[in-house]
C-alpha cells in the first residue's frame, strides 16, 4: 500500500497572523510602532506653532542665525546668546527631530526665551538630511557642529568648558552618539567636553528601526545600526545624563527610552529618567520651552542655573 501523500497546499489565508520580525511584531506592526502619525494623526499643527512660535522669538531676541560651522551649505547654527549678556554661560546645543529625514533649526528657535532668561546660551543645529547623506554623516556632522562651539563659545558669551547637548525624537538619538566614545580626541576636544546630555522620545537601539519601514531610507546594515546604536556604546565615564519619555508615546519609544535608562544603570552610571504623563511624542519637544516641565527644569539644573 503506497504511503499516504499530503494534500496539496491551498492558498494562504491572508487572516493567519504573519511571523514575528522583532520582539513579537509583524512586520506591518513593527512598521506601525516606528511611524508616529499612526498615534498622533494632528502632527501639523504642532510643527504650525513650533515654526510661528519660533519666528517670534528670532524676531523679538538677540540672535546670531545661520553660522556656519562646516563647509556643507547645511552645516549652520542659530545661535541666541544669554539674555543679561554675560561671559562664561553654558551652552545648550539642541539637535532637532524629524526622522532624520525632515525638519530644520528653523522650527527650533522657540525654546531659547527661557534659556536665555536663565542666564545660558541656546544654539540650534542644522545638518544634511537622510536620504540624501547617510546616517554616519548626519552624525559626522553634529559632532563637527560641537566641535565648533567649543573652539568659538566665547564669541558669543559662551564657555567651552560648560557645553550641554539636548535632542527630541531623532535628535536625541544623535544627541546619544555625540557622547560616546573615540570621535573627540580625533576632533581635538577633551573626552570631557560635553558636560551633560538630555535626551527625550528618542531611539537608542537601531536595530528595529533597521529591520522596519524606515529602512528604506536610513539604509543600515547589522554593522551600522550597532555602531550607531547609542545602548550598544556606553562608555565607561559619561556626563550627566537624563533621559525622559511620554506615557502617550508609541510603546516602541517607550521600551527604547525605558531599555537605555537600565542599561546605563547596569554599567553603573547614574542617569536620571522619567516618563512623563499624559505626554505624546510631539509634546515632549514643547517640554525644552515650558517652565512646569521637568525637562527644562533638567536642562537648567544640570548647567547650575536653578
Amino acid at each position: 500500500m503506497p504511503p499516504p501523500t499530503a494534500p496539496p497546499a491551498g492558498p494562504t489565508d491572508p487572516s493567519a497572523p504573519s511571523a514575528p520580525v522583532y520582539r513579537d511584531y509583524s512586520q506591518a506592526e513593527l512598521d506601525a510602532q516606528y511611524d508616529q502619525a499612526t498615534l498622533v494623526p494632528d502632527i501639523g499643527s504642532y510643527l504650525d506653532a513650533w515654526d510661528t512660535e519660533s519666528a517670534r522669538v528670532r524676531a523679538a531676541q538677540a540672535c546670531r542665525l545661520s553660522v556656519p560651522y562646516g563647509d556643507g551649505p547645511a552645516e549652520t547654527l542659530d545661535i541666541f546668546p544669554a539674555e543679561n549678556g554675560a561671559a562664561g554661560v553654558p551652552v545648550m546645543l539642541f539637535v532637532h527631530g524629524g526622522a532624520w529625514k525632515a525638519l530644520s533649526k528653523d522650527s527650533f528657535s522657540y525654546p531659547a526665551g527661557p534659556f536665555a532668561a536663565a542666564g545660558a546660551a541656546w544654539v540650534a543645529a542644522d545638518f544634511s538630511l537622510l536620504p540624501d547623506v547617510s546616517l554616519d554623516e548626519q552624525v559626522r556632522q553634529n559632532r563637527a557642529a560641537l566641535t565648533w562651539l567649543w573652539r568659538n563659545a566665547r564669541s558669543f558669551g559662551g564657555d567651552p568648558d560648560r557645553l550641554y547637548v539636548c535632542g527630541h525624537s531623532s535628535g536625541a538619538h544623535v544627541g546619544g552618539t555625540l557622547v560616546q566614545n573615540g570621535w573627540r580626541a580625533r576632533a581635538g576636544l577633551p573626552e570631557d567636553a560635553i558636560k551633560g546630555a538630555v535626551l527625550v522620545s528618542g531611539m537608542y537601539d537601531l536595530e528595529p528601526v533597521r529591520l522596519s519601514a524606515r529602512n528604506g531610507y536610513v539604509n543600515l546594515d547589522e554593522v551600522a545600526a550597532r555602531r550607531l546604536s547609542p545602548i550598544h556604546n556606553i562608555p565607561d565615564r559619561l556626563p550627566k545624563l537624563a533621559l525622559f519619555w511620554g506615557s502617550g508615546e508609541l510603546d516602541e519609544f517607550r521600551r527604547q527610552s525605558r531599555a537605555f535608562a537600565e542599561a546605563l544603570w547596569t554599567r553603573g552610571h547614574r542617569a536620571e529618567a522619567m516618563e512623563i504623563a499624559g505626554a505624546n511624542h510631539f509634546d515632549m519637544a514643547d517640554g525644552f520651552a515650558d517652565s512646569r516641565s521637568a525637562i527644562l527644569r533638567s536642562c537648567l539644573g544640570m548647567m547650575g542655573l536653578l
